[in-house]
């Protein structure tokens, strides 16, 4: 009976670097539409009256789809309003490197009683991105 020679151990070093090579295939950072989706998030979130901003943003081969909840402060439409006055221009601000795409957004009261979209703002326009920034960030 003869005993078969093990074979040399591999290095220590190889090994991490396998490793690492491998898991390093996945990691690419966040995505453009999240990027995007967190920009728009914190420019309305930063602005008086927004509580908080959820927004989210789908880029495919049929286009970006933008959808954006506000939450407000308060619970009185003019509060509302303004507070949604204001943040459009800042969160439409981060979509200029977009050519097209649909645009959606509302504020909510804290308690979803009270809401005020685009059409509250004198926005006649349909989900176009291009008619939002168009109306939002050429008023006086």
């Amino acid at each position: 009976m003869t005993l078969k020679k093990l074979p040399k151990p591999v290095p220590a070093l190889i090994i991490m670097m396998l490793i690492l090579g491998i898991t390093a295939c996945g990691v690419g950072g966040p995505s453009k539409a999240e990027r995007l989706g967190k920009d728009m998030q914190d420019a309305a979130a930063s602005v008086p009256g927004v509580k908080d901003a959820q927004v989210h943003v789908n880029m495919n081969t049929s286009g970006n789809f933008i959808t954006a909840k506000l939450t407000g402060i308060g619970s009185e439409h003019a509060a509302l309003a303004q507070a949604l006055e204001e943040a459009l221009p800042a969160m439409l601000e981060k979509t200029t490197d977009l050519d097209s795409g649909s645009f959606s957004v509302s504020i909510f009261s804290p308690d979803d009683s009270v809401s005020v979209g685009a059409g509250d703002l004198g926005y006649a326009g349909g989900t176009s991105l291009v008619d939002f920034r168009e109306y939002f960030l050429n008023r006086p």
